[in-house]
């Protein structure tokens, strides 16, 4: 833990998803109770998207649990840092950081309200980071995820109620009480709570499966147009509530889609190559695994925006990438296998951390 701590109330001004970075942050699979066959498939995503980022000059530092062995085949743009942490899905455990890149926020982590008991060591492995970024930092004991909380940049934040507000450990926080604080922290003067989550997010509900900011004023949610899609309804109510609504500069929201798929489900046989132990919520076959477009790392490095959709095998994989591209037009897009991905429950948003 660093020295360093700061106790101001003053709010920082937090990062964008499309600042520009240095470098993203990933963490190597390697469980054997979250990952069929120890994560071998997964892994191998891994390398796609590695190798995709080093061909665009995107360095990235890599965290290697010190029981695995070093990656084979990395590309040469990866770092590699010898880190003790629980699971992959670093954006979560995180620190918050300001623009400037000088002043974080540590939040609580409660392994996604219980389903994984590891949490002591993403702690100590966010706490790794701030010290390895020189960054000067506040704690705060409430349990707030990356994934869980998305802005614009300009003082407007979206959020799923269920992973912040009915969260054990978040006992005695309230709608008020949260608003007063995000603005208080994080510059953030309004925050639109969505009506709703989504059916196969085991995260008690985070907004980046179901929308987030492409730009100030402008959103991308998932959506079906399938009245027996288990999440039509869901979709319906937080599309016409972003559509009706205005951000904290007064202007309504540009609300675009992407296409939400059935949820794929885990077969037989990832579920019996898991090695299940108590502690860890147990994947069974047949489970509903969380697959959305939404859930897409993006990173701004030196000239170059890219936007990494995750890919799940199906045809609705090059519909969604038409549609991002033709919404991000100064971006280039690209496609991202992430069916094995979703085993571990998130999406590559999840699984990144630009910084």
């Amino acid at each position: 833990m660093s020295d360093t701590v700061v106790t101001s109330d003053q709010a920082i001004q937090w990062r964008s998803e499309w600042a520009v970075s240095q470098s993203v942050w990933m963490r190597w699979p390697y469980r054997r109770d979250v990952w069929p066959d120890a994560g071998k498939a997964v892994q191998d995503e891994f390398l796609t998207v590695l190798h995709a980022l080093a061909e665009r000059n995107i360095p990235v530092s890599l965290q290697v649990h010190p029981d695995s062995p070093i990656p084979a085949g990395l590309p040469d743009q990866v770092t590699v840092h010898r880190v003790l942490f629980g699971d992959i899905w670093l954006r979560d455990c995180a620190p918050f950081i300001d623009v400037q890149g000088q002043t974080a926020l540590h939040y609580g982590f409660d392994g996604w309200g219980g389903i994984d008991d590891q949490q002591r060591l993403d702690l100590s492995a966010r706490d790794w980071l701030s010290d390895t970024l020189k960054l000067a930092h506040s704690e705060h004991a409430w349990v707030l995820e990356g994934g869980a909380l998305h802005h614009d940049g300009e003082g407007t934040a979206i959020a799923c109620a269920g992973s912040i507000l009915h969260r054990p450990n978040n006992q005695g926080l309230t709608d008020r009480i949260l608003r007063e604080h995000l603005q208080a922290s994080f510059a953030i003067d309004k925050l639109l709570m969505l009506p709703g989550k989504l059916t196969a997010d085991e995260t008690g509900g985070h907004v980046d499966n179901l929308a987030c900011f492409i730009g100030p004023g402008e959103v991308v949610v998932a959506h079906t147009g399938d009245p027996s899609h288990p999440d039509y309804a869901t979709c319906r109510r937080v599309y016409d509530f972003l559509v009706s609504s205005t951000d904290a500069q007064g202007r309504a929201l540009k609300v675009h889609t992407l296409p939400l798929p059935r949820p794929p489900r885990l077969n037989a046989a990832e579920a019996v190559a898991i090695q299940h132990r108590p502690g860890v919520r147990k994947r069974i076959a047949g489970m509903q695994l969380m697959a959305s477009y939404v859930n897409f790392l993006r990173v701004r490095h030196e000239q170059r925006d890219l936007v990494v959709l995750p890919a799940f095998g199906l045809p609705s994989d090059e519909k969604a990438l038409a549609q991002m591209q033709q919404l991000l037009p100064n971006a280039e897009v690209i496609l991202a296998p992430a069916r094995h991905l979703l085993v571990g429950g998130g999406g590559w948003h999840c699984a990144t951390f630009p910084y």
